[in-house]
């Protein structure tokens, strides 16, 4: 008498569901889909530590493999390639206007890896168009049963979120790379005791906000002071409970912010032209290709030459 038949792909998707639910914290509330062929098999909401629910969602796709296969790089780090994705998902995770999570359960191991695939659709864009499928870097150390994979899960998931502010920051870094070069040279070596007056103050605060979210974007080290820490340093040195800032500390910022400025727009440009230029070309080609412009950089070569002339 002939009976129906599991087929190896519901076994692996099963156990590939033991495993998360073994391997997912404690503070993961893990909401399952009834339906899964658009690319998303559940949302995963992380409660606080004193169990507050947030309402962040983080979708998620689950794929499971009887064994990852690892290569060893250069330096001894593992790593591996995920399952292929369709294409058409891909397209579909980058619309979709929260963080998106691929996580692989290696079936041997017993473990969940994870990638978080937003950043790498956008660095290969042109695999969207040109290719059926994508796949994406997975690394040994990050799956969900260590500390440093939970806390770079968090840190990767946070920084998603904050996507569009932070291109919003990058566009901007680059779009006033004239106004934000000659403020920096020409508000320098004041008279120290005076008030930062108002309008110059804002201009001021807008140009540090500007860098200090681009540098978390684009990885770029930015030892600056913050704008807390520069107020209390001023309140600390002139006690003057009227004034939030004086020339000498704006004078000591933009000292510290010179030094980093042309680093960072570098970064920025390289990112919209190389890293990301299909991406970039796609989603607002006039902005790419005035990022491409001899003009725009002029401002910045001028103040590389003159810091290369200080020393600095």
């Amino acid at each position: 008498m002939k009976l129906p038949k599991r087929v190896e792909e519901h076994v692996t998707e099963t156990s590939s569901w033991r495993i998360l639910q073994a391997n997912a914290p404690n503070e993961w509330i893990v909401r399952e889909v009834s339906e899964r062929d658009y690319g998303v098999d559940c949302y995963v909401e992380i409660a606080t530590k004193d169990g507050h629910i947030t309402g962040e969602l983080i979708s998620v796709q689950l794929k499971g493999v009887k064994q990852i296969k690892w290569n060893e790089g250069s330096e001894g780090e593992r790593y591996a390639r995920s399952p292929a994705v369709k294409t058409a998902t891909a397209n579909y995770w980058l619309n979709l206007p929260v963080p998106v999570v691929l996580l692989v359960a290696d079936l041997q191991a017993k473990k969940i890896y994870f990638a978080h695939v937003k950043e790498t659709i956008r660095a290969d864009y042109d695999r969207l168009s040109s290719k059926k499928t994508i796949t994406f870097p997975l690394h040994e150390e990050l799956h969900l049963a260590s500390n440093i994979g939970l806390a770079l899960f968090s840190w990767f998931n946070r920084r998603e979120r904050q996507i569009a502010n932070f291109t919003f920051h990058v566009s901007n870094l680059i779009c006033h790379i004239h106004s934000f070069t000659n403020y920096i040279e020409t508000n320098q070596h004041r008279d120290s005791f005076m008030e930062v007056e108002a309008e110059r103050h804002l201009q001021f605060r807008s140009l540090h906000q500007v860098c200090t979210a681009a540098s978390i974007y684009l990885n770029q080290e930015f030892k600056i002071d913050s704008l807390a820490d520069l107020y209390k340093m001023d309140d600390a040195e002139w006690k003057d409970q009227y004034v939030w800032l004086h020339e000498k500390k704006l004078d000591h910022s933009l000292r510290q912010l010179e030094r980093v400025f042309p680093k960072l727009v570098r970064q920025a440009l390289t990112l919209v032209t190389e890293r990301q230029a299909s991406y970039w070309r796609a989603r607002d080609p006039v902005f790419a290709t005035l990022c491409q412009s001899d003009e725009i950089l002029w401002p910045l070569r001028k103040m590389e030459e003159r810091l290369s002339r200080e020393g600095l």
